[in-house]
Order: C-alpha cells, then structure tokens, then sequence
C-alpha cells in the first residue's frame, strides 16, 4: 500500500512539472537597452484574399543614429480569438533601401514567436534615415462568425519599441466590410477612425504613436470564412510549451510513456527479493548479533538504534557495564572476554581501549562516537557479504543510478525544455516512478540461499518479538531472564514496546529490570526504562555529535556573502534596432 501511495505521489508530482510552462514562469531577463531609433513613417497594406490567407507589404523608414546594425521584427503566432489556430509568417523578404537585405529568421518563447533580424553583424549603418520594404504571407486571418467571417487584426503591433511619427495603413478585402471598427492602444474602443465601410478597402491613418501601442481595426464580412490551410492544433498557445506542435506527437508520447513504465516496473520486480517463510523462532539465530540480524532483516542499518543495540547487547553478555548520569553515560569493560560477541559487538571494545571505560556526554565524545556509529553503517554490510550471505543484484548499484538519472532527465526537460515539449518528460519520468523501489535500501544486492535462510530465521524471531500476546504467547514463567536477555534484539528491530508489553500481558506485572543496567533506574520498575535508555543513549550521542558538527563548522574558513537580483486581436508582434 505504501509503495502505491508513494507512486500515486509521484505520478501527481511528475504531472506537475510537465504542466509547469503553464503558469507562464520565465528565467529572469535583464532589461533591454533603450530604443535611441525612431520610425518616422510606417507604411503598410494587408491583401486578404478569398482563402484567408494575407499578403502583408510594410514600408517602414526608420531614423538611425550611431552604430547600428538595422532593425528587427516579431511576430505572435497566437490570437485569443482563434486560439486552435498557430499563424506563422513565411516567405518573408527583406529590402533596404532599395537592395535586398539579410534576414535571419528564429523562434522565441518555446517556438510562440518568430523573429527576423534584418541586417549583418559585421556591418554598421550609416547615421541617417533608411527604408526597409519588407513582404510575408500570414494564412487563415478570418474567423468564423455567425453570419460570415471576421477581419480582427492589430495593423500596427503592439511591440514596436519606437515611436512612430506617421502611420498609412490600407487593408484590401474579399468582400464588402460592414461597420469598421478602429482603436489605438490596449483595451481601447477608440482613437483613430477607419473608412471603408461598404466596400472592399480600407483605410487607416494615425499619428504620434507612443512605443509599444498597437492600432486594431475589426470589420465583418458576409462571405463566410475559408477552410483552414495552415498551421492548427487542438490546444490554446499556452499548452505548445507542454504538448508541441503534434497530437499525434502527443499519443505517441503517450505511448512511449506507459511503454517506460511498464518497463520500469519490469527492472523493479528484477531487483526485488520475495520475502521467505518467516516460521515462528523462539531464540535468536547462532553467531550473529542484533544489529547483524536487523541488516539481514531489511538490509539497512539504522545507525543510532542499533548502535544502542549492540551496546546494550554487549552488557546483557556481561562484557560491558552501563552507568548513567544526567545524560552522560559511561560504558566499562567488566574483564569478561569479547570472543564469543558477533564481530560487529566486538567492535565496540575500540570505544574502551586505554583505561577500559568510555563516557559519552552531550559536549564531548561526538567525534568518536560520530566516527563509530558511521563505521558500523559500512562494516554490517561488509560482513554480510564477506560471509556471503548477500551478494550484488540483477542490476547492482546501476540500478540506483539509472532511476535516478531518468528522473534527473525529466527534470532537467522541464527546466531548460529544449524541444519546447515537456510532455517529453514523460518517457524518463514514467520509467523512474515504475523503477522507483530500485532505490529502496537493499536494492542493489540480493540473499544467498543461506542469506534467505538466515533471513527466514531472523524474521521468525521478529515475529515472536513483535507479536502481541492475544495472537502468539510466549512462555515467560518457565524463563522470566528471557525478556531481559532477548531486549537488545528487541530494540534493534524497533519492537520493544511490543516485547515490554507481551510480558506485561502475559505475567500481569512490569518487566524486570536487566541487571546489566546496574542502579541507573532504581525504583522504575515500570517498563518505561527501556525507551528511556534508547532515547537517552541516542539523544546523548546525537548531542555529542551536533556539538563537534558545530566546533568544525565555526572553525572553518569563511565564504563570501551577498546574492543576487535579478529582475486585441491577431498579429501580435513587435520590433525595434540592433
């Protein structure tokens, strides 16, 4: 159930990032330069013919001052009012005054805009006046309406970043216009007036335009509108960044898609072990420790609790004494020998080597213990496949590394979206959320056939441990010292409560102090010491290690500080000087 729950998570959070273009985010752009250029003249006429597509003729005279290189021009492939259709301008032709020019043609804004810059890096215009003629087609600029069509068009964008002194804007039709409607600026019903209302042409004239104020006319038409020719998708503008240019695109992603994860799912059932038999064990496995068996149990190594584990085993063996003190603890050797201790116990006699003693306290002792406890995280799996009891996976640690590395991929597409597709992610995505438990502790190696047989031992104690007394008893009369002698096992496995509790159940009074605790819980015979000891002992040894984390941070060069800052109708576009 957690593994669904955890891939239902994941799902929802891929779904997100494939969607994030839609919330319109941007990287932080510097401001452009100021516009020192000026259009003293813009000249225009737009030919519509009967299938829709128009013929636009723009001569624009534009004043130069020092070192520039010409201007540049956008256009907006997108219109509210026909928001399935993409208008792309093409054929675009490019003269200066009189001779033809260079055009570089390129797309902005995940393919939504199409820029053309006019002119050559290398070379600088002359101060002055120049006239620039430039030709395009655009297809399908009438729209649908109930009676006809709709000629809706912003005949000077709103991006030209310079003011323009003088506008003549001609618009010729393939039938009679009906009322003509003419605005200047954003939101605005007025502020020029166009003529030609009854006929097939019409006119528009303006002066004093401010930068970026576009003129829009709006007229019908009783013919109604041609078939569509050109570029049209089943989605608005705003999803091109998510789903592209394609919905066969988008199926065959869709596809692809449940292909990775059925394959992720495939690589993830490769590298999962079917749990044994775990037969109800009433003692622990021969010549191996409790924090051996938790490894083998669930092959991770919980660092703190089975650190107290093995400590905690160490003095229920009688080769260590425990005392404590407020929160600092003090462990002594008692001269009884180590060798019959698993080898990761044994170990922990480096904590008393010298004087036979080693106190932990919250300000001291944290390098050492930090250095012991993550020294244990490496020497159980070590033993563990040093005794051949597990040995590499199917997939070994590739198996982390490419689930990661899909994931990683589907991120990294969505950030920088290089093919302005970001269902694109789904593919890698979908393949690390169905691989997602090669991730999982252990997913990179595998049981021996005497791995799952110590495995399937180890489990069956658990499960007497774990157990509670109305579904298993435990026969406590006959061998109270069980309780006491099982605990560090207990603990390790994270089930003492249950254990302290299967007792209480079964004898009708608190467990039994361990005689290895010494006179530390004197009078507490209440069951609670076994949590206070763990959570003593690991609150004791995580405080000593934050306290030496802290000295080595403050003894540390310093960095560097500081951060960073950073700040209608169809034909939408713009332009200005380079």
């Amino acid at each position: 159930m957690k593994g669904i729950l955890g891939r239902v998570l994941a799902l929802l959070v891929l779904g997100g990032l494939i969607a994030f273009p839609l919330l319109g985010w941007h990287w932080p752009v510097s401001d452009a330069e100021p516009e020192t250029t000026t259009i003293t003249d813009y000249r225009a006429r737009y030919d519509v013919g009967a299938d829709g597509r128009m013929h636009v003729q723009e001569r624009i005279t534009v004043d130069f001052g020092y070192g520039k290189h010409g201007i540049f021009q956008f256009f907006d492939h997108a219109d509210e009012n026909a928001p399935t259709l993409r208008r792309v301008p093409h054929d675009v032709l490019v003269d200066r005054d009189g001779e033809p020019e260079e055009v570089d043609l390129s797309t902005e804004d995940h393919g939504r805009i199409t820029v053309a810059k006019i002119g050559r890096a290398d070379t600088t215009l002359p101060v002055g006046t120049h006239v620039y003629e430039i030709r395009y087609w655009i297809d399908d600029v009438l729209l649908p309406t109930a009676g006809g069509s709709r000629f809706y068009w912003n005949l000077v964008p709103g991006g030209w970043r310079q003011p323009i002194d003088h506008a003549e804007l001609t618009v010729t039709l393939p039938g009679e216009a009906g009322p003509v409607y003419c605005a200047v600026g954003y939101g605005r019903t007025g502020g020029c007036t166009g003529t030609g209302s009854g006929s097939d042409e019409l006119k528009v004239s303006v002066d004093g335009l401010a930068p970026d104020t576009p003129v829009t006319v709006r007229t019908d038409l009783p013919t109604p509108a041609p078939p569509v020719i050109g570029e049209q998708r089943p989605w608005s503008p705003r999803w091109d960044p998510v789903l592209g240019p394609s919905p066969v695109g988008v199926v065959l992603l869709c596809i692809l898609g449940l292909i990775a994860l059925v394959a992720g799912g495939l690589a993830a059932r490769a590298g999962r072990e079917r749990d044994p038999q775990f037969p109800l064990l009433y003692s622990p496995p021969d010549g191996i420790g409790p924090a051996q068996a938790a490894y083998l149990l669930t092959e991770e190594v919980d660092d703190r609790q089975q650190f107290v584990a093995s400590i905690m085993y160490a003095a229920e063996r009688g080769v260590l004494s425990l005392e404590r003190d407020g929160e600092t603890w003090t462990l002594t050797e008692t001269g009884e020998s180590w060798d019959g201790l698993d080898t990761t116990t044994q170990r922990l006699r480096s904590l008393t080597r010298g004087d036979g003693s080693f106190t932990a306290s919250p300000t001291e002792s944290g390098s050492t213990l930090g250095e012991e406890i993550s020294q244990m995280a490496l020497d159980v799996p070590a033993w563990a496949r040093r005794e051949r009891l597990m040995v590499s996976g199917p997939f070994g640690g590739a198996g982390k590394g490419l689930v990661l590395l899909a994931l990683a991929a589907a991120v990294a597409n969505v950030i920088w979206n290089p093919f302005d597709l970001t269902l694109l992610s789904v593919i890698p995505g979908l393949f690390g959320i169905g691989a997602l438990t090669l991730l999982a502790p252990g997913s990179a190696t595998t049981r021996t056939p005497t791995g799952r047989d110590l495995w399937s031992r180890i489990g069956g104690f658990r499960r007497v441990l774990a157990t509670p007394s109305s579904q298993s008893r435990f026969d406590f009369a006959g061998r109270k010292e069980l309780y006491t002698q099982y605990l560090p096992w207990a603990v390790a496995f994270g089930v003492a409560d249950t254990w302290a509790a299967k007792y209480r159940t079964e004898m009708g009074v608190e467990p039994p102090m361990p005689v290895w605790l010494g006179s530390t819980y004197v009078g507490g015979q209440t069951g609670d010491y076994v949590n206070q000891m763990v959570g003593s002992f690991s609150q004791t040894v995580d405080s000593a290690i934050a306290t030496y984390q802290a000295s080595q941070a403050s003894s540390s060069g310093g960095g560097f500080s500081g951060g960073f800052s950073g700040g209608g109708g169809g034909g939408g576009g713009g332009g200005g000087s380079w």
